[in-house]
């Protein structure tokens, strides 16, 4: 198992224990700085709703990381270009769009969260790119 995959894996089992956590972590003090950030960009909500919302999509971080743990197995299994394309574009279609979704709505520390799990993902397969071939 090269360094880049067992990388990844780790990084999704962080989503995946991340994600069942979320739901918790929402009524811990650990969360509070992220609350107050988001109750200044939507003054018009309430706390109990941005912990539901954001404890809620915690099993959806949760299934994502389980499906990126088992396609990065099977890319590097496989190795083609399809295969590292496949990774590349699901790492890329959730960090741009969920960038891109959050600054609209001025929540700029998914810029910061964001960029720094997409270089985390993308950093091991650039540098892994040669290995995966045409088949």
């Amino acid at each position: 198992m090269t360094y880049a995959e067992k990388w990844l894996k780790l990084i999704a089992i962080i989503h995946i224990v991340g994600g069942l956590l979320l739901p918790l972590i929402v009524f811990t003090p650990v969360s509070a700085p992220y609350f107050e950030h988001l109750l200044e960009v939507f003054p018009q909500s309430n706390l109990t709703s941005i912990k539901f919302l954001i404890g809620v999509f915690g099993p959806t971080v949760a299934s994502w990381g389980l499906l990126f743990y088992y396609a990065a197995e099977k890319a590097f299994e496989g190795r083609t270009k399809k295969d590292w394309w496949f990774l590349l574009v699901a790492i890329l279609v959730w960090s741009i769009m969920d960038t891109a979704f959050s600054l609209y709505f001025d929540v700029m520390s998914h810029l910061w969260i964001n960029g720094l799990v997409a270089v985390l993902f993308v950093t091991p397969l650039l540098i892994y790119r040669p290995t995966f071939t045409e088949n």
